[in-house]
């Protein structure tokens, strides 16, 4: 079981190296077909010279480095794939649903689609590095007619960037479905009777117009809202019985919060709180008053309290 799976990770490590050898000798070729062109008009005009060619041997060696290694290492991954065990094929089915009338619609394969191709000039939709889909258009087609790499433009951004041919497709169509024609309707064929009459009713315009114009004044008109003299009078005789029978119905009370008009009334519940205190009025101290008690005193003292 080792050596098997060993031998997996051989044949997937070759794989990959023929598949970096073919990508870097289709860019060779992408780029020797243009450059050997360029070439080619450069010599026509000023001549040959040791640069042009050193340039064109230096892209036919590479080249040939590539398809000598390829050559190397195909026959290595087919060793080593005939290496691996083989499995077995599944067993062929009893029943063919293709041959079925019914069952032949839905085993049908869908055919796979075709890549897009698209020229310089073409508005697209490229895929920016945030992965997200924005409207660009091409500037230049690169790499090979398998792989192709397109140098787009956004229009949006002003930014130009050079994308592979996943990151590129063309723009949703937005043209909306024009509406079929309606079919016409088939015209009714018109029999002609001696007691039918097929002219068009008679119709008095003026009349139409006088009640129009009835109509009109009406809504002209605006309605008054103040009402007749009955029933204003009636209104104000039934506001003058209401009163009256309220009046009899309620007994009239003094109000707990009254307060008196007379002097020296207080204000609150009647009988609640302390009452009113006197201010006095503001006087100088009277000495005299305590010398004539000093006075009294001395005389009405006791004799034994006297000083000789």
């Amino acid at each position: 079981m080792a050596d098997v799976k060993a031998l997996k990770d051989a044949v997937w490590l070759k794989k990959e190296a023929v598949k970096k050898e073919e990508q870097g000798l289709a860019e060779w070729n992408s780029q020797a077909i243009p450059q050997r062109a360029e070439i080619d008009k450069m010599v026509a005009l000023s001549g040959s010279s040791k640069d042009f060619d050193d340039l064109k041997q230096e892209t036919a060696t590479y080249i040939a480095m590539h398809e000598a290694t390829l050559a190397r290492l195909r026959p290595e991954l087919a060793d080593l794939e005939a290496q691996l065990p083989q499995t077995p094929q599944p067993a062929a089915p009893k029943f063919d649903p293709e041959k079925h009338p019914l069952l032949r619609k839905a085993v049908e394969k869908p055919e796979p689609e075709q890549p897009v191709t698209f020229t310089p000039g073409d508005m697209v939709e490229a895929q920016w590095t945030d992965r997200a889909w924005y409207k660009a258009k091409i500037q230049s087609v690169l790499g090979s007619a398998s792989a192709p790499k397109y140098l787009v433009r956004f229009i949006e951004y002003e930014d130009s960037i050079t994308v592979d041919r996943n990151a590129v497709r063309p723009l949703p169509s937005k043209r909306k479905r024009e509406p079929e024609p309606a079919a016409p309707s088939p015209a009714l064929p018109v029999t002609s009777t001696p007691h039918v009459i097929s002219g068009p009713a008679s119709v008095n315009p003026h009349a139409h117009v006088a009640k129009k114009k009835v109509a009109g004044e009406e809504e002209m008109k605006p309605k008054s809202r103040i009402a007749n003299k009955g029933q204003l009078k009636k209104r104000q005789t039934n506001w003058k019985d209401f009163q009256a029978k309220v009046n009899k119905k309620i007994p009239k009370k003094e109000s707990m919060f009254r307060t008196s008009t007379e002097a020296g009334s207080r204000v609150g519940f009647t009988g609640s709180g302390k009452g009113m205190t006197e201010t006095h009025k503001r006087t100088r101290y009277d000495h005299k008053a305590d010398v004539e008690n000093d006075d009294e005193y001395s005389e009405s003292a006791p004799q034994s309290r006297k000083r000789y």
